[in-house]
């Protein structure tokens, strides 16, 4: 019977020039990539150490190069037992399901954590466990008696699931959580019976730095992620250490999830490469990551966390700059940089010019920024005398007259010539002062955020302040307000509204702020157009400045549903 010869497999889909090129091109990319350190392609020394791993079946646990790399990280760690899997995310969600074994159960953690953000949903998909999120009330980590015990379930008490797991993260958002303070958790935890587990996934660039070993890291928890693919660039994997009844437990799970992977000597080769040669290359990404923030410091950038390890976070709206502007910006460089957005990652693959051209593009974009500003003020002043010659005695323009007329109605009154005139000019700039949570009398948590309004005068601020509601649906103990209205000297009248909204809930307070927003928007829009960026004297509040008037709510909620939480990866 004829058949079809199969299609020929034996021509390369590129030829050895074009591989070549191409990977020439891909390292000049990455070496200008901040997006993330998992970006990062195998070294010389990788692809050797695969072409020579051997082969093999890992699921019978028989390959050499994978068992031996797998007995030199539980040594490493200070472990009994070590298991090797493709991601960080399967790495976690084992060593969770692993430790859990009758529900009901709750885990605590980080709300910025990975587990909890950025594995899909991984804990109550394949564990069912509820999660106990916990904010850190210093901004920087969670601690025991202020975070963690606030939110633990040790009592009988049939209404709860009971704390199983404390899961920590180190780094985390590229910073580094104290060993003293996890030493005393882990103290508490296992005196209350309650399993510690470490993402650890960048524990390597904590070792760098501080001079801390993996094993003195590693030594309170009892089962410890180990990423090998972000910082120190191996193409594939994550490995798992701890007890090793508890890794062959894990490793049936890997099974059960189907995630069970076979000849890995190629992949643990690589990984063993990372280790031995990239390693002690995390120390430069800190010291360029360090040079990157201060620099971006002396120009007027905000940095929404400190610089500790690999990662800058900028907010570059306190110079007025949209981290949209930027991105495009740097795209358009005659040498590209990609930047993933306010985070920047250096990794051991970056160029030190890459570093340098982001900060000289930032100063360039500010300078625009003045210029842009000062051409503005000068065609208004410009514009003002022109009307003032050419219009005076005249009535005011029709829309200023329809903003006051729809201002004073909000507020119950009527429309004046002299109350237009007060009004023209008016300015509504949402400036974020500050927004974390307060710990009431009875130890609960309320999140909140603080806005200001600048108005021209009290009297417009206190219409404002009549007509607007937070929410209408939510009851008064989901939600609250408060207002203020502060006056300087020597401001000539004029006034800020600042405005306290707190929550219950995340999502309360997101809810109620955007309403609150929506709400700012009509009655001052009516009023004027919304001003540009503002500088607001004092404190925190003088570091974030609000959105343009283009888009005065997208940003403002976009900054809400932000916040100083990281990005996946």
């Amino acid at each position: 019977m004829y058949q079809e010869d199969p299609p020929s497999l034996s021509k390369p889909l590129l030829g050895e020039n074009q591989v070549k090129a191409d990977n020439k091109a891909k390292r000049e990319q990455i070496s200008r990539d901040f997006r993330s350190d998992t970006l990062t392609i195998p070294t010389e020394e990788m692809i050797a150490a695969m072409a020579e791993a051997t082969m093999g079946d890992d699921v019978y646990g028989e390959d050499e190069v994978t068992n031996s790399f797998q007995r030199e990280i539980a040594a490493l760690t200070g472990k009994e037992a070590a298991l090797f899997v493709v991601t960080g995310t399967l790495s976690n969600q084992l060593a969770l399901r692993t430790h859990l074994h009758q529900p009901p159960y709750a885990i605590v953690c980080d709300t910025r954590s990975h587990i909890h953000r950025y594995e899909a949903g991984g804990i109550a998909f394949h564990s069912g466990a509820a999660t106990e999120l916990t904010i850190p009330s210093n901004g920087h980590h969670i601690r025991l008696e202020e975070d963690i015990i606030p939110n633990l379930c040790l009592s009988d008490d049939i209404h709860f699931a009971p704390t199983r797991i404390i899961s920590l993260e180190n780094t985390l958002n590229g910073t580094i959580f104290p060993q003293d303070e996890i030493v005393k958790i882990s103290d508490y935890a296992r005196e209350k019976g309650i399993k510690m587990h470490l993402d650890g996934a960048r524990l390597w660039n904590v070792a760098a730095e501080t001079g801390l070993s993996l094993k003195e890291l590693c030594q309170p928890f009892d089962t410890v992620s180990l990423c090998l693919s972000k910082g120190l660039g191996a193409p594939i994997g994550s490995i798992l250490v701890g007890p090793r009844e508890f890794i062959a437990k894990a490793r049936h799970f890997r099974k059960l999830f189907g995630a069970g992977t076979r000849q890995t000597g190629s992949l643990a080769a690589a990984a063993r490469v990372a280790v031995q040669s990239n390693f002690p290359k995390l120390r430069r990404t800190h010291e360029l990551a360090k040079m990157a923030g201060e620099e971006l410091q002396k120009l007027g950038v905000r940095l929404t966390c400190p610089v500790e390890t690999c990662m800058v976070w900028m907010d570059t709206s306190s110079v007025g700059i949209q981290v949209k502007q930027l991105v495009e910006r740097a795209a358009a460089l005659p040498r590209p940089v990609k930047l993933g957005g306010e985070r920047m990652v250096i990794h051991h693959q970056i160029d030190k010019q890459a570093v340098v051209d982001v900060i000289n593009l930032v100063k360039t974009l500010i300078e625009e920024k003045k210029k842009e500003e000062e051409e503005q003020r000068s065609r208004g002043q410009d514009e003002n005398q022109n009307r003032t010659n050419g219009s005076k005695g005249e009535k005011i323009s029709s829309a200023s007259a329809l903003a006051a007329t729809a201002a004073a109605t909000a507020a119950g009154g009527s429309s004046s010539e002299e109350d237009a005139q007060e009004k023209k000019g008016t300015e509504a700039t949402f400036s974020n002062m500050k927004n974390g949570v307060d710990v009431a009398s009875d130890g609960s948590f309320r999140h909140y955020v603080n806005l200001t309004l600048p108005f021209p005068s009290r009297s417009s601020a206190e219409k404002v302040q009549k007509v607007i509601q937070v929410d209408k649906e939510l009851r008064p103990h989901d939600v609250s307000k408060s207002f203020t209205i502060q006056e300087e000297k020597g401001s000539g009248g004029k006034v800020d509204l600042k405005v306290k909204i707190s929550a219950t809930t995340i999502r309360h307070l997101r809810l109620s702020t955007n309403a609150f927003l929506e709400d700012a928007a009509l009655v001052t829009r009516t009023m004027a157009a919304f001003g540009g960026p503002r500088e607001v004297k004092g404190g925190y509040e003088a570091e974030w400045v609000g959105p343009a008037a283009s888009q005065p709510l997208s940003a403002a909620r976009s900054e809400l549903e932000q916040g100083s939480v990281g990005l996946a990866g």
